[in-house]
């Protein structure tokens, strides 16, 4: 009987952490874009904007992009701030992406965007 009692713990144990899981309370719109034959990437948090994140793959590296407040200002602009650059890329300071018109009413078919990488512009549009 001691047996039988051990190893319902050790079963109930081992199923509890399990059962601990947390759901996410947003949903992730991805979207696409090509700057200079490069491919850039938005995973759009709706519902929770500070888990956004733009990634621009390139030969030279990758940069990542992460949203700066986790709602647009009045406008509907959305400013994302470098968190890591891998190649060349790790020399740019500066830089950052602002994604125009964000409202959420519905899931839009293309997002507006500007990239500055510290000494130009250039427009971006994102598609889903």
């Amino acid at each position: 009987m001691r047996d039988y009692y051990t190893c319902l713990l050790i079963l109930i144990g081992l199923t509890l952490p399990m059962q601990a899981q947390a759901q996410k309370a947003y949903d992730i719109l991805a979207y696409r874009a090509d700057m200079y034959g490069n491919q850039a990437k938005l995973e759009l948090a709706d519902g929770y904007l500070l888990a956004s994140k733009i990634t621009i793959h390139s030969r030279y590296g990758d940069q990542v992009f992460v949203a700066n407040a986790n709602e647009p200002n009045k406008k509907g602009d959305l400013k994302f701030n470098p968190i890591k650059s891998t190649g060349r890329f790790k020399s740019i300071k500066g830089s950052w992406i602002m994604l125009n018109g964000v409202f959420f009413n519905d899931s839009p078919s293309k997002i507006k965007a500007i990239y500055w990488d510290g000494k130009m512009h250039e427009k971006i549009v994102f598609k889903r």
